[in-house]
């Protein structure tokens, strides 16, 4: 006959055993919503929905850089020339850095969602550890899903690419200062031109 203390042991075990089981099942069934296929797909269309923002931003810079950079030539009278070229080479080459940037953006922003992923299922496990049933683990991973991935959308900014064409500033002011300075020499031209004005001979 199987005495109280070995019976009561036995009732321990078996409860233990169930209560293992119920939390490895927790954990498979958080594992598995995290490490879906959907989940993949979202990672996915995020990094592509990433990418287009910073490089349609780009792509709005790089519009304003152009007309700015044809006005200041035409304004200083270098349309055409080697000035052109090399501010035209330039703003070229900024873009190509932009093109750079936008993708590692979009990359990083990926790698936050992946990161933020693995923090809320790590969490999850520990609640599921410290008595979080199945069916609420599962909710709960659903959820952080959504909201981390909103997270991840709000996180996107035009600032976050930066003046990408900046540099082209001094090309703009430069050209600036020297249609000023062409207008003031004009002007002191017309004041001060000889045979005119006071002790002039015409």
């Amino acid at each position: 006959m199987e005495s109280s203390g070995s019976g009561a042991a036995t009732k321990a075990a078996q409860d233990e055993a169930w209560r293992q089981s119920n939390i490895n099942q927790a954990v498979g069934q958080v594992d598995q919503i995290y490490g879906s296929p959907r989940r993949q797909a979202d990672y996915n269309d995020f990094l592509g929905a990433s990418r287009t923002y910073y490089t349609n931003e780009l792509e709005k810079q790089k519009g304003v850089a152009d007309r700015s950079l044809k006005f200041a030539m035409a304004r200083s009278g270098l349309t055409g020339g080697s000035a052109s070229a090399d501010a035209n080479r330039l703003l070229g080459q900024k873009y190509t850095q932009g093109i750079l940037d936008a993708d590692r953006l979009a990359q990083g922003a990926v790698a936050d969602l992946r990161a933020a992923d693995q923090n809320s299922r790590l969490n999850l496990i520990s609640q599921v550890q410290s008595g979080l049933d199945v069916t609420s683990g599962a909710q709960q991973a659903a959820q952080a899903l959504q909201g981390n991935l909103a997270s991840g959308r709000s996180s996107m900014r035009a600032s976050n690419l930066g003046d990408i064409f900046g540099g082209l500033a001094a090309v703009y002011d430069r050209s600036r200062d020297m249609a000023a300075e062409r207008r003031g020499n004009q002007a002191y031209g017309l004041v001060y031109q000889p045979g005119f004005g006071m002790g002039g001979t015409r």
